[in-house]
């Protein structure tokens, strides 16, 4: 085992990990695993996610709720239960067999005793998830070393576990398509054009961390998981702190096939996300025209302070155009240049100087820079991000007026092929 797998599991892991030894001999092998969380969720609606991959997927389902038998959570268990030709219970983890080669382990967090603290949410069953896929992956049980992640409005295609991890890589991120009923249409366009414009931009601007985050398209390497010591616990923004440090171990990869499937579904079951913006777009009486984006500028901006960063190891200043700007603000604000003149004294080499840049620059602090420059551009119209240099090559143009459902799906595109561009990490 891999010294640094071993002692995750040992000092990290969930306590279900611990159980495992207990299930092992009646667990056959499987190829693959695959981890989701289920709260308030359907037993039908949960057999889509994998309906069209290979049997031979091992699935680890981690149905939890933040109050004790929660009856829509309950009853999916019951489900499950009742679906199988047989169970082995050993805690609160079961295996359910189906004898077709696909098997479940099913995690009860939802029962008395079992509940998952509500600020601890998915982050916590996302990480329950994968800890216990860390050590099947560690035993040899899966053979297959990554750890698929997914939510239960997924529907993953049958060549999912098709695209390979490459040397180096941490995460690969997959593209995604939302489907949903016409009236939420619109509103889901205008939403994904928001997630894959900012993506898009950070990529042009020369960022690490401009990958979209969502933690139904994430599989992970298990060294870097446990390197990273696993998934936050938070009820939400798990994924985009999980891949931000990620992207410090390793490259996260924007894959371009094959396509995920999500339903889009309005939801208050996390703070933010997509259920909560779809929500706030559909309250807006004219979406497609108030509807606001980040302005061009700010990303304009990110990769002329990008670009400057390197000088500093020379004991060069940002260079001209941010002497007493909001730029320079941010950086004594956050303390950078201290921090930035006590690292070169512990750095020996430029490579080295380039590697904390990069990590002390992540996508956090990243996204905090794009919100302090907000102030000084505000948020724009969807016509006016044509200004921004990644999308004006987009054709036909978006015009004055509020688009119409055609040209929001190719913008949609044209921006989903932007992620693919960029900067890829290389391995520590």
């Amino acid at each position: 085992m891999d010294r640094t797998v071993e002692k995750y599991l040992t000092n990290h892991a969930e306590p279900e990990v611990q159980l495992l030894p207990g299930l092992l001999p009646d667990l056959p092998g499987h190829q693959h695993c695959l981890v989701i969380p289920a709260y308030r969720e359907t037993w039908s609606g949960l057999q889509k996610v994998w309906r069209d991959l290979p049997t031979d997927v091992l699935v680890i389902a981690v149905v939890n709720a933040p109050t004790a038998n929660d009856a829509a959570t309950a009853q999916l268990a019951d489900e499950a239960f009742a679906s199988s030709l047989s169970q082995i219970e050993l805690g609160n983890i079961s295996l359910l067999h189906w004898g077709t080669g696909r098997d479940l382990l099913l995690v009860d967090r939802y029962s008395t005793g079992n509940t998952i603290p509500a600020k601890q949410g998915v982050g916590l069953a996302r990480k329950i998830g994968a800890d216990l896929a860390l050590a099947l992956i560690a035993d040899g049980r899966i053979t297959t070393p990554r750890i698929a992640l997914t939510d239960a409005d997924a529907e993953l295609p049958a060549d999912y576990f098709a695209p390979p991890m490459h040397e180096g890589d941490a995460a690969l991120v997959y593209p995604f398509i939302h489907h949903s009923t016409d009236e939420l249409t619109d509103a889901m366009l205008l939403y994904e054009i928001s997630m894959l414009y900012y993506a898009a931009g950070l990529k042009w601007a020369g960022s690490y961390y401009g990958f979209t985050t969502i933690g139904s398209l994430i599989t992970v390497n298990p060294k870097h998981y446990a390197m990273v010591r696993g998934f936050p616990k938070r009820n939400a923004g798990e994924d985009f702190y999980l891949l931000n440090k990620l992207a410090k171990t390793g490259a996260v990869r924007a894959i371009a096939a094959p396509t995920v499937r999500i339903e889009a579904r309005v939801s208050d079951r996390v703070p933010f996300g997509t259920g909560p913006g779809l929500r706030r777009i559909l309250a807006l009486t004219s979406p497609t025209d108030e509807y606001l984006f980040y302005n061009p500028v700010v990303f304009v901006e990110l990769r002329r302070f990008l670009a400057a960063l390197p000088a500093l190891w020379n004991g060069d200043d940002l260079g001209t155009g941010f002497e007493n700007g909001p730029i320079l603000q941010f950086c004594n604000d956050l303390g950078f240049f201290s921090t930035v003149q006590k690292r070169k004294s512990q750095i020996k080499s430029t490579e080295g100087f380039g590697r904390f840049l990069t990590d002390w620059f992540d996508g956090f602090r990243t996204l905090k820079f794009i919100h302090e420059l907000r102030k000084h551009y505000p948020s724009v119209k969807l016509s006016e991000i044509r200004r921004a240099p990644f999308v004006n090559s987009f054709d036909p143009p978006i015009g004055s007026s509020p688009a119409n459902r055609e040209q929001l799906t190719l913008l949609r595109d044209y921006l989903a092929t932007r992620c693919l561009d960029g900067v890829a990490r290389a391995a520590s």
